[in-house]
C-alpha cells in the first residue's frame, strides 16, 4: 500500500513525465522518417522531371580498330560490369544503337521538293516499341547489290510522302556507286513518350522546312548490317545508354551513387560518357542537407524543450515528496538508497518510450540513425527523478517550497553555468557562420542547438532583469485602490528569479515557433519576388511566333489592362566589330508597353529606363548581363534577330532582368528604338499582358494568331500540332510551391510551429504549477480576508502576466533575430529559385506573439483552478500545511 501512495502522491508529474517521454520518442523517431520519405519523394520527382540526356548514362564512341568479335550488344553488357555494385544494381534498362550523323546523312530520290538529310539507326529495343502498320521489319542481306532496308513511322511516312517499296539513294563516297535504300515497313510506336525515343525525336516527327533553303531532317530505322554498309562513307556513332531506376534511389545511397558514376567517368577509355547525372544529384544533395539542417534546428529546438519540461515534471514530483525524502535521510538513509528508492518509479518513463519509438515507426518512411538520441533522452527522463530526488536530499534548500523567501543573490556556480551558457551560444553563432550547419557527417547537433542556446540565454537574462522592474512597479501600484495589483506584482516581483526553469523552456519554444514562422515567411517572400522576376507580368503568352494583328486583339480581351509584345532568340548571333563571339540570349521588349505592363501588374522590378526612353535611330541602348559585359570585351556589339542585325551600346549592366529566366548570359534591346523597316519585320515570339483576363480566352485569341502567322509565307504542315502557352502569375508562383523539396521544407516549418506553439503552452503551466503552492496559502488567508475568487484569478494574472509577457516577446524578439543572425548557414535562397531576399520581418508575428500571451493567461487559470481544486485550499488553511492537506 505505500508503494501505491507514494504512486498517487507524483501521478500526475509522472504521468506529464511518461507523455513527454513519448512525445520524444514520436518525434525522434517519426520525424526523420517522414522527413526521408519526402525528400525522396522529391529526389524522384525532379530526377522524373530530366531529360534523358541528363538522368541516363550514355557512352559515345567509335568502333575499336582490329576488334576481332567486337559487337555492340556484347559492349552493352561490358559497360555495366565495370560500374560499381550500388549503381549497377539500379540500371533499370539499357540499349545499344549505332546512327549514322544526321548533318553526314544526305539522301535522294526521296520525291520531296527540298534537300533531305536522313540520320540511319540500327540497335536494340525497337521491335518491342512498334506495331508494323504495312509491310515488316528491316532484314538487310549482306550482299553489295542488295539495298538497305529501313521502316519509318508512320507519321513521318505521312508526312514525308513515303512508302512501302520506294527506294531512295544514299550517295557513295569518293565517286563509289550510290547505295539503294529501300522501305519495307511503316510501323506505329506503343507510347511516343517512352524513354526508348527521346534520342531520336526526329524518328518520331521529322523537321519540315518552313523557309526557303531549309531541309528535311528525319530519321530511319535499319538494322545493323544495314549500318555497317553506310560506315564505308560515314564512321558510325556507338551509343550505350543505361536507364537508372529512379524507385531504387533515395537519399541514404546518394554520395555512393555520385561517386560510382563520377568513377564510371574514367572506367572506360575511347568512351565518353554522357550524362549529368552526378552534378545534378549533388546539386540536389546541396539543397537537401540545407532542408536537413532547418529541420535539424527545429527538431533540436522541440527536443530541448522537451527535456527542459520533463526536467521541470521530475522536480515536482521531488517537490511533492520533500518530507519524504528528509525523513529518509533523517532515519539515516544513503544518497544512494534515495536514488534507487524512487528509480522503480521511473518504469512509465521506459514504457512510454517505447510506445513513442513504436508510434514513430509506424510513420512511413526511410528510417534513420536517431536511435542513440532516443536513447539519450530516455536516460534523461528516466534518471531526473532519482537524481534530483538525491540533489534534494542532500540540500533541501534546493526546492524549499517557498518561492516567495528566494533571495535576489545568484550563487557563483550559477552565474558561471549562465555566462558559460552565453559564451557557448555566442561560439556556435560565429561557427555557423564560418561553416554552415553541417560536418562532415551531416548536421551537427551543437550547431543546430545553437538557436536553442541563444533563447535559453536570452531567457536567463530577462529572468534577471525583471524582477527589479516588477518591484519597482509594485512599489507604484501602493498608490493605486485595492490590493490585487500590489500583491501581484509583489509577488512577481520575489518569485520572478525562481522560475527560471519555465520561462527558459517557454522562451526556447517561443523562438522555435517564430523562427519556423519567419524562415516560412522569407520563402514565401523570396518566391513572390521569384515569381515576379520569371513573369514581369499577371500573364504570359508564348509561341514560336504570332502575327502583328495579335497584340491588339488581345488587348481587346476583357480584363486585359496592358499588352506587350516581345521577341526572344535563345541563341542569337553576337558579333563585335564584325569578330563573332557565339550565340546570346536576345530579347526584344516595347519598352513603353512593357512599363505600363509592369506598373499595372504591381510587379516589383521597375523597367529600366534605358529600355522605356530609348529614343529611335544609331545603336540600340542595351541592358546586359555582367557576363556578356565581360564576353563583349567592348560598349558595343551587334545581334542577329530573325535575319536581322542589330547593333547595340551598353547602356546598363544588371545581374537580372524580368521575365528572363534561366539565362545567365543575355542582352535586352527596345524594339521601338530599331529602324521602322526592322521593327515591322519581326513578329512577336510571346506577350506580357497585366490585368485579370481569361486564360481560356487568351489561349484562343494566341493560338489564332500563332495559326495566322503559320499560314502566312510558310509551310502548314511544317508545324503538325502549334503549342501556345499561356502562364498565369498564379500558376508561375504554385509551380514554385510544387518544387522540389517544398514539402519538406513546409513540413520543416510546420513541425517547428506547431511544436513551439504547445510547448510554451506547456510552459506557462509549468510556471503557473512551480508557484502554485505559496500562492495556494496566501489564496487561502486572503479568502477569509474577504478576498472575492474573481481577485483571486485576478491576482494570478497580475503575478504572471509580466514574466510570461516579457517571456513571450523575448522568445519572438529571438525567433526573428536567429535567421539575421545565421543567414549563412540557412540558403534559403536554395528555395527561392536563387534569389536572395534576405530575412523578412512578418508583422503577423507580434500579433500572434500577443494571442499566445492571451491564450497562455487562460491556460493558466485553468492549471490553477485545477490545482486549487486538487490541494483543498480550505483544509489548507485549517491545518497550515500542504503535506498535512494531502497527507
Amino acid at each position: 500500500m505505500g508503494w501505491i501512495s507514494r504512486a498517487r502522491a507524483t501521478a500526475g508529474p509522472t504521468l506529464l513525465l511518461a507523455v513527454l517521454t513519448m512525445l520524444a520518442a514520436a518525434l525522434v523517431i517519426g520525424a526523420p522518417r517522414a522527413a526521408n520519405r519526402l525528400t525522396d519523394a522529391a529526389l524522384h520527382h525532379e530526377l522524373s522531371q530530366l531529360s534523358y540526356a541528363s538522368r541516363d548514362l550514355t557512352f559515345r564512341g567509335a568502333k575499336p580498330a582490329g576488334a576481332g568479335g567486337w559487337t555492340p550488344q556484347a559492349q552493352l553488357g561490358d559497360h555495366q560490369e565495370k560500374f560499381a555494385p550500388v549503381l549497377r544494381d539500379r540500371i533499370e534498362r539499357s540499349w545499344w544503337s549505332m546512327s549514322t550523323p544526321l548533318e553526314n546523312s544526305p539522301v535522294t530520290g526521296t520525291g520531296l521538293p527540298a534537300k533531305a538529310f536522313f540520320g540511319f539507326r540500327a540497335g536494340s529495343g525497337l521491335a518491342d516499341e512498334v506495331d508494323v502498320v504495312e509491310g515488316r521489319l528491316p532484314k538487310t542481306g549482306r550482299s553489295a547489290a542488295e539495298p538497305v532496308e529501313v521502316v519509318l513511322t508512320q507519321w513521318n511516312a505521312t508526312k514525308l510522302r513515303q512508302r512501302v517499296g520506294q527506294v531512295f539513294q544514299w550517295p557513295g563516297a569518293d565517286g563509289d556507286a550510290d547505295i539503294p535504300v529501300k522501305i519495307v515497313g511503316i510501323v506505329a510506336p506503343h507510347d511516343e513518350d517512352a524513354t526508348f525515343w527521346e534520342p531520336t525525336p526526329l524518328g518520331l516527327r521529322a523537321y519540315l522546312p518552313h523557309d526557303d533553303g531549309e531541309v528535311f531532317r528525319a530519321v530511319v530505322f535499319s538494322d545493323e548490317t544495314g549500318l555497317d554498309r553506310l560506315a564505308k562513307r560515314t564512321p558510325l556513332v556507338y551509343e550505350w545508354r543505361y536507364r537508372i531506376d529512379i524507385t531504387r534511389l533515395d537519399m541514404g545511397v546518394l554520395p555512393q551513387v555520385v561517386e560510382a558514376v563520377s568513377v564510371a567517368h574514367r572506367q572506360n577509355p575511347g568512351f565518353a560518357l554522357v550524362t549529368g547525372l552526378d552534378s545534378l544529384l549533388a546539386r540536389f544533395a546541396d539543397r537537401a542537407a540545407s532542408v536537413a539542417a532547418l529541420l535539424a534546428v527545429v527538431q533540436v529546438g522541440a527536443l530541448i524543450t522537451l527535456g527542459g519540461l520533463a526536467l521541470l515534471a521530475a522536480r515536482v514530483a521531488v517537490g511533492r515528496r520533500r518530507s519524504e525524502f528528509a525523513l529518509l535521510r533523517a532515519r539515516g538513509g544513503a544518497l544512494r538508497t534515495i536514488g534507487s528508492y524512487t528509480l522503480p518509479q521511473s518504469l512509465p518513463v521506459l514504457l512510454a518510450a517505447a510506445a513513442g519509438a513504436l508510434l514513430g515507426l509506424a510513420v512511413p518512411g526511410r528510417p534513420a540513425a536517431t536511435w542513440p538520441i532516443l536513447a539519450a533522452f530516455t536516460v534523461l527522463a528516466a534518471l531526473a527523478v532519482p537524481v534530483l530526488a538525491m540533489v534534494v536530499a542532500r540540500d533541501p534548500s534546493f526546492s524549499t517550497g517557498r518561492a516567495d523567501l528566494a533571495g535576489g543573490r545568484v550563487s557563483m556556480r550559477r552565474r558561471t553555468a549562465e555566462l558559460s551558457l552565453l559564451v557557448l551560444a555566442g561560439l556556435g553563432v560565429w561557427l555557423m557562420r564560418q561553416r554552415g550547419l553541417n560536418g562532415s557527417d551531416g548536421v551537427d547537433f551543437y550547431l543546430a542547438a545553437v538557436p536553442s542556446l541563444l533563447a535559453a540565454g536570452a531567457a536567463v537574462a530577462t529572468v534577471r532583469l525583471v524582477p527589479p522592474i516588477v518591484t519597482s512597479l509594485a512599489r507604484l501600484s501602493v498608490r493605486g485602490r485595492g490590493a490585487v495589483g500590489f500583491l501581484g506584482l509583489a509577488r512577481a516581483g520575489r518569485t520572478a528569479g525562481t522560475v527560471v526553469g519555465p520561462v527558459a523552456v517557454l522562451v526556447v519554444a517561443v523562438s522555435t515557433a517564430v523562427f519556423s514562422a519567419a524562415v516560412a515567411g522569407t520563402i514565401e517572400t523570396g518566391r513572390d519576388r521569384a515569381t515576379d522576376l520569371r513573369m514581369a507580368a499577371d500573364v504570359k503568352v508564348d509561341g514560336l511566333a504570332f502575327d502583328r494583328g495579335t497584340t491588339a486583339e488581345l488587348a481587346a480581351v476583357p480584363g486585359v489592362v496592358a499588352v506587350a509584345p516581345y521577341a526572344v532568340e535563345s541563341a542569337a548571333d553576337l558579333s563585335v566589330d564584325g569578330k563573332r563571339l557565339g550565340g546570346i540570349y536576345t530579347l526584344m521588349l516595347d519598352g513603353s508597353a512593357y512599363a505600363r505592363v509592369v506598373t499595372a501588374s504591381g510587379i516589383e522590378p521597375t523597367a529600366p529606363e534605358a529600355i522605356t526612353a530609348a529614343p529611335a535611330g544609331g545603336r540600340l541602348p542595351a541592358v546586359v548581363s555582367p557576363g556578356l559585359a565581360e564576353r563583349l570585351g567592348a560598349d558595343h556589339g551587334t545581334v542577329t534577330v530573325r535575319g536581322r542585325r542589330f547593333d547595340f551600346a551598353v547602356a546598363q549592366t544588371v545581374d537580372a532582368f524580368a521575365s528572363i529566366a534561366g539565362a545567365t548570359n543575355f542582352v535586352v534591346l527596345p524594339w521601338q528604338a530599331a529602324a521602322a523597316t526592322d521593327r515591322q519585320a519581326l513578329d512577336p515570339t510571346g506577350f506580357l499582358i497585366a490585368g485579370t483576363p481569361d486564360p481560356q480566352r487568351v489561349w484562343e485569341v494566341g493560338d489564332a494568331g500563332q495559326r495566322r502567322w503559320i499560314e502566312t509565307g510558310v509551310r502548314a504542315e511544317a508545324y503538325d500540332r502549334p503549342v501556345t502557352a499561356v502562364t498565369t502569375w498564379e500558376q508561375a508562383r504554385k509551380a514554385l510551391d510544387e518544387s522540389s523539396l517544398n514539402a519538406l521544407v513546409t513540413f520543416a516549418y510546420a513541425v517547428g510551429g506547431g511544436a513551439g506553439v504547445l510547448l510554451a503552452l506547456l510552459a506557462i503551466g509549468f510556471a503557473v504549477v512551480a508557484g502554485a503552492r505559496g500562492r495556494g496559502t496566501v489564496l487561502s488567508r486572503l479568502r477569509t480576508m474577504g478576498l472575492s475568487r474573481g481577485q483571486g484569478r485576478r491576482l494570478l494574472l497580475v503575478e504572471l502576466m509580466p514574466v510570461v509577457t516579457v517571456a513571450v516577446l523575448t522568445g519572438a524578439v529571438v525567433g526573428m533575430a536567429v535567421p539575421h543572425l545565421i543567414a549563412p548557414a540557412l540558403g534559403l535562397s536554395k528555395f527561392t529559385d536563387g534569389l536572395s531576399v534576405g530575412v523578412t520581418f512578418d508583422p503577423l508575428v507580434v500579433g500572434a506573439s500577443l494571442a499566445l500571451v492571451l491564450v497562455g493567461m487562460l491556460t493558466a487559470l485553468a492549471v490553477e483552478t485545477l490545482f486549487n481544486r486538487r490541494l483543498r485550499l480550505g483544509e489548507v488553511l485549517r491545518l497550515g500545511s500542504f503535506d498535512a492537506g494531502e497527507s
